[in-house]
């Protein structure tokens, strides 16, 4: 895997198109599709080829988590009982 850095003194890994793709385990061209709709966070700072900082990959992936059936049950339970 290539570190792109904005600068050197830039410590934040930069992955390009096809590394990111990898990295979530997606298709290129459905990677493409979610950049295409501005649904996952990228830069074009040529234009041409998009870049993304690895950070923010994770980062968009934890936003996206699914509370388990269990989590739901015991917050319904204690809006319940906050309000009793």
């Amino acid at each position: 895997m290539h570190n792109i850095h904005t600068s050197g003194r830039s410590e934040e890994k930069y992955l390009t198109a096809q590394q990111a793709a990898e990295y979530l385990g997606f298709k290129l061209s459905y990677f493409y599709h979610l950049t295409a709709d501005k649904k996952i966070p990228f830069y074009n700072p040529t234009g041409r080829k998009i870049i993304v900082k690895r950070s923010e990959l994770d980062a968009w992936v934890m936003s996206s988590r699914v509370a388990t059936d269990d989590e739901l049950e015991r917050s319904i339970n204690t809006k319940k009982m906050m309000k009793a």
